[in-house]
C-alpha cells in the first residue's frame, strides 16, 4: 500500500506522450522548413530544377560535360531531385526533369542510387518530400526509378510513416504496393497505423487495416492504437479498430484498457462501445492498472460525471468501495481532484455513501481536498457532514527519500512543522507523555493537511466551521482533533503570497500605460480627505489639476492583502472610462512604500456625507438624476466594459457627485472582474454590511453581477427616503435581517410625493429575494430615464464640500460607515479629551454660541457648532456609540470641575491653569464654548502627544483624574 502523498502528478505514459507529440512536431517544422529555399543563392542547374522552365533548355543544361550533377545547395544541403521536388515546376514537369537526371547518369547505378537517397541537412530524402507535398505523381516516380520506401533513421520516420501523417491514401497504396514495411517502426516505436490514428486520419486508418496493418501492435509502452483514438475522443476511428480486430482489453504498460483512456476523457459514446463490443463487460470495468485504478477511479480523478455514471451502472455498486494503492475510493479521488463538485454530490447519494470514509491509511475526503488546495469541494464536505477530527497516518513519501532527508524517521518539513507546533501548543502534541512519531503518525487531521501545503484560506475555513459547531470552546484558534495550533499564515502560504503580489505588481507595471506611471513626489499632497484600513486619501495637486490620491500604508509584501487589493483596484480602474464612473489618472508603482491610485477630484463629496452629515435636502429631479447617473454608471461596468466588472461594495459612501450634481460610482476596492469572480466567491464578504445583498452575506450560493443591481436599490431608498436603511440597526444587524428574515426598509403601499410609483416599482423589483428576478441595470433605466430632464438642461448647484468644512469629505468612499463622523482619535481618559476640547475651543478669534440658533441650515462651519452638536451627529443611527459616551464623560467632567472650583475658592487660579493658558479667563461651563475651525480634525497625533504632555506635568491636585478619583 503506497502513501497518498506519493502519488505522481503525471504518469509514465502520458510524459511518453507528450515527447512523442514533441517528436512530430519537430518533424514538421523540419520539413515545413527544408521545402523553402534561397532562390538567389542557387547556381543555373539548381534554378532550372526549381523553377518550372521549358524541359528543352533544362536538357540543354544537362549536355554540359563539366556539370556536377552531386552539386548540393547550401545551408539545407538540397540535392538537385529535392530542388524539383520543392520547386513551382508542374507534377508532369518535375517528373519529366527527374527523368533527365536520372538518364544524364546513363549506366552509372552509383549514382543514379546517389541522386535517389540523397538526404537534406535533417536527413529527408526526395522521396520524403515527395510526400509531404503530397504529390503522388512524383511519389510514384522516384518508387519506379527505384526509392527505397523502407528508409530510416532515428530522427526521420520511414515514407509510410509520413504518408500516414498527411493521411493520403493514394500514396499509402502505392508505397504498400512497392513494397513498404507495414509493421516497420519509427523513432516512437509507433507502426503507421498508430501515426494514422495519432493523426485522426479515419480513411488511411482504413487503409492501412485492408493492406494487412495488425490492429494490436504495441509502441514503445505498449499502448496501441485503440488506446490512441480512445484517448483522442476518435469515435470513426475506434470503430474501426474494433470491426478489424483491435481487442479492447490489452493494457499497456501500466495497466490501463481502452476503457481507461475512455474514462479519462470521458467520451460516453466511445465507452457505450467499448462495453457493448467486450464480450465480458464486468472484467473490463472492474480491471485495474499497476496504480490500483478502476475506470472510475480514473473517471473521478478527471471530473467526468456522465463516464462515471455509465461505468456504474456497468459494474454496480461494488466498484465505489475500491481503494486503489493510495487508499482512495472513486468518491475520494472525486474530491483529490476537485474538478467537478455534481460528481462528488453524485457519488455522496450513493446508497451508503458516507462522507467521512477512512481510506487505509486513514485520511477521508476532506483530507484530500485540504492537501491539494480544492476549497469548494472543502466547503461542500462540511456542510454535507465531513468530520475533520479525524486522522490519518503519516507513511515516509518514498519518492522524497533521495531529496528530502528524513528526520527521525519522517520528512524534514513534517519533522519541522510539528517541531513549531509543540513549542506553540500545550495541547496533546506537546505533552511529553506522547512521542513525535505518536504525534506525527496519527494527528494528521486535514487542517494540518491543508496547513502544511500552505493552503491557508482552507485553513481559516476550517477553524471557521468548528467555531460554529455547538461543542466548540473559545480556544478557536486550535484545530479539530487533538487540538494541533495552526498560526497563519503558514510559512508555505507565506512565501506562495510573497511571490503572487511580487508577481502581480510586475505584471502591472508590465502592463499598465506608460503615461499612468506617476511619482509620488510630483504630486504636490494637500489636506487628508479620507482614511481606511488600506491607508489615507488626500486632496492633491497634479500638474495644475487637483485630484485624489488614495495612499496605501506601507506594508510588507506577505503581510496583509493591501497590495492584491491594490493591484486588482488599478488593474480595473485603468480600464474603465465613462462620465458616471471616477477617471484614473495613474499609480504611483514604484515603490511599496508609496503605492498609491491617483483619480480626479469630485468636489461635491460623497452622497453619504451629503444626505447623513450635512443633511442635504435634495429635490425630487436631483433625486432621479443622481439614481439615473449611477445606473449608467453600473450598466457600463457589467455590460459595456471589454470586461465586465462587479462592484461588490455599492452604498452611498462610493457614490461622489460633482459640484454640478453629476454621480459617479467610485472605490473599485472589492471589485472583481466577471471572468475572475469565480474564483473569489467564497471569500469573507465583501463590502459594507448595511448595503449588502442577501446572498452576499449568507454565503449560501454563487452569486453574480445581480449583487450590485440589491444594493442600488438600497441607495435609491436612501436617497428618497433621506436615511440610512434600517438605521436602528449595527450594520451586521441590518444585513442579518434583509437576509434570513427577508425584511426590507418601509416602503408606502402606493405612490407618494417623496416615492413616486415608477421608483416604488423599481425598488420593490431591484431587491427581489431571487436574484434572478431582479432587473438589470439595462431595465432600470429604461423605467428611469423617461423621468428625468435632459443631461444638457441640468442646472443642480451640489457646492464644494471644501466651502463647508475645512476637511473635504469626498473621500466618505473609503471609511467604513463605522468611524464616526467627528474623531476623538481614540482618547483613552477624560482628562485627554477634555484638555483637548478645551484647548481646541479656547484659540483666539471664536465666540460664544448664541449667533448659532440665527445661523441656516446646512451652512453652519464647524467653527459655529456646540459640543452639544457634534454629539447628536456622533449619536445618530447608533454605530459611533463610544464616542458619544466620551463626550458625555467630558461634559460631566467639566461641571464636576466647575462646581469644586466654586467650593474650594482659594484654589481656583491654580486649577484653573491646568485647562487653560496663564493669560486667558473663561468664564461658564465649556459645554457652550464653541468649536474651533481644525477641531473636527481632533488634531494629528502629534498634537495629541503635546496635549497629554503637557498635561502630565503639571500639578497633579487639580486635574481631572485627582477630580474623578474623589
Amino acid at each position: 500500500m503506497g502513501n497518498y502523498k506519493s502519488r505522481p502528478a503525471l504518469a509514465c505514459a502520458d510524459e511518453i506522450k507528450k515527447r512523442i507529440s514533441e517528436g512530430y512536431v519537430l518533424i514538421r517544422s523540419r520539413l515545413n522548413d527544408e521545402s523553402r529555399t534561397r532562390v538567389e543563392c542557387l547556381n543555373p542547374l539548381q534554378a532550372a530544377c526549381f523553377h518550372g522552365e521549358d524541359i528543352q533548355a533544362f536538357r540543354a543544361l544537362l549536355t554540359d560535360a563539366q556539370i556536377n550533377l552531386d552539386v548540393k545547395s547550401s545551408p539545407k544541403e538540397l540535392s538537385l531531385i529535392h530542388l524539383i521536388c520543392i520547386g513551382t515546376s508542374s507534377s508532369q514537369e518535375q517528373c519529366d526533369k527527374i527523368i533527365c537526371l536520372l538518364d544524364r547518369c546513363g549506366d552509372d547505378d552509383a549514382r543514379r542510387r546517389s541522386l535517389l537517397h540523397n538526404t537534406t541537412r535533417s536527413g529527408f530524402s526526395p522521396l520524403h518530400i515527395a510526400i509531404y507535398k503530397n504529390d503522388k505523381r512524383v511519389v510514384e516516380k522516384l518508387l519506379k526509378a527505384g526509392a527505397d520506401p523502407n528508409v530510416f533513421r532515428e530522427t526521420v520516420p520511414p515514407p509510410l510513416h509520413l504518408a500516414a501523417m498527411i493521411g493520403n491514401v493514394d500514396i499509402i497504396d502505392a508505397l504498400v504496393k512497392n513494397g513498404a514495411d507495414l509493421h516497420k517502426p519509427d523513432f516512437a516505436q509507433f507502426s503507421a497505423l498508430h501515426c494514422a490514428t495519432y493523426f485522426g486520419h479515419d480513411t488511411a486508418v482504413r487503409a492501412l487495416l485492408l493492406s494487412g496493418a495488425e490492429p494490436n501492435a504495441s509502441g514503445a509502452v505498449h499502448d496501441r492504437p485503440l488506446h490512441i483514438a480512445a484517448s483522442k475522443t476518435q469515435f470513426t476511428i475506434v470503430n474501426i479498430l474494433l470491426q478489424g480486430g483491435a481487442d479492447p482489453s490489452l493494457t499497456d504498460d501500466e495497466g490501463n484498457t481502452t476503457l481507461h483512456f475512455a474514462a479519462k476523457v470521458g467520451h460516453s459514446n466511445i465507452i457505450n462501445l467499448l462495453l457493448k463490443k467486450c464480450e465480458n463487460k464486468r472484467e473490463l470495468v472492474m480491471q485495474a492498472n499497476i496504480y490500483g485504478d478502476t475506470p472510475m477511479h480514473t473517471a473521478c480523478y478527471t471530473g467526468r460525471l456522465d463516464a462515471a455514471k455509465q461505468i456504474l451502472a456497468a459494474a454496480g455498486s461494488t466498484i465505489l468501495n475500491k481503494e486503489n494503492m493510495f487508499s482512495e475510493t472513486p468518491f475520494l479521488a472525486a474530491c483529490t481532484a476537485g474538478k467537478n463538485t455534481e460528481l462528488i454530490a453524485f457519488l455522496l447519494r450513493q446508497p451508503g455513501a458516507n462522507p467521512n470514509y477512512q481510506g487505509k491509511d486513514g485520511h477521508t475526503a476532506l483530507h484530500s481536498a485540504c492537501y491539494h488546495g480544492n476549497i469548494r469541494v472543502v466547503e461542500y464536505l462540511l456542510n454535507n457532514g465531513a468530520d475533520q477530527s479525524l486522522t490519518a497516518r503519516a507513511v515516509e513519501n518514498p519518492l522524497t527519500q533521495g531529496t528530502l532527508p528524513p528526520e527521525n524517521g519522517y520528512p524534514t518539513i513534517t519533522s519541522t512543522m510539528f517541531a513549531l507546533t509543540r513549542l506553540d501548543s500545550g495541547g496533546s502534541i506537546g505533552d511529553s507523555s506522547r512521542s513525535s512519531t505518536h504525534s506525527i503518525a496519527d494527528e494528521q487531521t486535514p487542517i494540518l493537511w491543508a496547513y502544511e501545503r500552505g493552503h491557508d484560506e482552507i485553513v481559516a475555513m476550517l477553524k471557521r466551521h468548528a467555531n460554529k459547531r455547538m461543542d466548540s470552546d473559545v480556544c478557536s484558534e486550535y484545530s479539530s482533533g487533538d487540538s494541533s495550533y495552526t498560526p497563519l499564515p503558514s510559512p508555505i502560504g507565506r512565501l506562495r503570497s510573497i511571490t503572487k503580489e511580487k508577481a502581480d505588481i510586475l505584471l502591472l507595471r508590465a502592463n499598465l500605460k506608460r503615461v499612468c506611471h506617476l511619482a509620488l513626489p510630483d504630486i504636490d499632497l494637500l489636506n487628508v480627505i479620507g482614511s481606511g484600513s488600506f491607508g489615507k486619501v488626500y486632496e492633491g495637486v497634479y500638474k495644475g489639476k487637483t485630484v485624489a490620491v488614495k495612499r496605501y500604508k506601507a506594508v510588507a509584501f506577505g503581510s496583509k492583502t493591501e497590495v492584491d487589493m491594490f493591484c486588482r483596484e488599478v488593474s480595473i480602474l485603468c480600464r474603465l472610462k465613462h462620465p458616471n464612473v471616477i477617471a484614473f489618472v495613474g499609480a504611483c508603482l514604484d515603490d511599496p512604500s508609496q503605492f498609491a491610485i491617483v483619480t480626479e477630484f469630485i468636489a461635491g463629496g460623497s452622497l453619504y456625507r451629503l444626505l447623513h452629515v450635512e443633511k442635504r435636502v435634495f429635490e425630487m429631479m436631483l433625486k432621479l438624476c443622481i439614481a439615473v447617473d449611477v445606473a449608467r454608471g453600473m450598466r457600463y461596468l457589467h455590460e459595456l466594459t471589454v470586461e465586465p466588472v462587479i462592484h461588490r461594495d455599492l452604498n452611498s459612501h462610493n457614490i461622489l457627485l460633482h459640484s454640478n450634481g453629476r454621480a459617479v460610482v467610485a472605490d473599485f476596492g472589492e471589485s472583481r472582474f466577471m471572468a475572475h469572480h469565480e474564483e473569489d466567491n467564497l471569500t469573507k464578504q465583501p463590502g459594507n454590511l448595511r448595503w449588502m445583498a442577501p446572498e452576499v452575506f449568507t454565503q449560501s450560493c454563487r452569486y453574480d453581477h445581480k449583487v450590485d443591481v440589491f444594493s442600488y436599490a438600497l441607495v435609491i431608498w436612501e436617497i428618497h427616503a433621506a436615511e440610512l436603511p434600517f438605521s436602528s440597526l449595527k450594520p451586521a444587524a441590518a444585513a442579518a435581517e434583509m437576509a434570513y428574515k427577508k425584511s426590507r426598509p418601509e416602503l408606502p403601499t402606493s405612490a407618494t410625493p417623496q416615492f413616486p410609483a415608477h421608483v416604488l416599482k423599481m425598488v420593490k423589483n431591484a431587491w427581489n429575494p431571487n436574484p434572478d428576478m431582479r432587473p438589470d441595470f439595462c431595465q432600470i433605466l429604461n423605467e428611469l430615464e423617461p423621468h428625468i430632464i435632459p443631461d444638457d438642461q441640468r442646472n443642480f448647484n451640489v457646492g464644494d464640500s471644501r466651502g463647508i468644512d475645512g476637511m473635504d469629505r469626498m473621500s466618505a468612499t473609503y471609511d467604513t460607515e463605522e468611524e464616526a463622523e467627528f474623531s476623538v482619535d481614540q482618547m483613552n481618559t477624560v482628562s485627554r479629551l477634555k484638555s483637548q476640547w478645551e484647548q481646541q475651543s479656547n484659540g483666539p478669534g471664536n465666540n460664544v454660541a448664541p449667533c448659532l440658533n440665527n445661523a441656516k441650515p446646512n451652512l453652519l462651519s464647524p467653527k459655529r457648532q456646540t459640543i452639544d452638536n457634534l454629539r447628536t451627529r456622533l449619536d445618530n443611527h447608533g454605530y459611533v456609540s463610544h464616542a458619544a459616551r466620551s463626550i458625555n464623560a467630558v461634559k460631566s467632567a467639566v461641571q464636576l470641575r466647575d462646581s469644586l472650583i466654586l467650593a474650594r475658592s482659594s484654589n481656583v487660579a491654580a486649577r484653573q491653569s491646568v485647562f487653560k493658558e496663564p493669560d486667558e479667563q473663561i468664564v461658564g461651563n465649556f459645554t457652550n464654548m464653541v468649536t474651533p475651525r481644525n477641531s473636527v480634525n481632533a488634531g494629528t497625533d502629534s498634537e495629541d502627544a503635546d496635549d497629554c504632555g503637557m498635561l502630565e506635568s503639571r500639578p497633579n491636585n487639580g486635574s481631572v483624574e485627582t477630580l474623578t478619583a474623589s
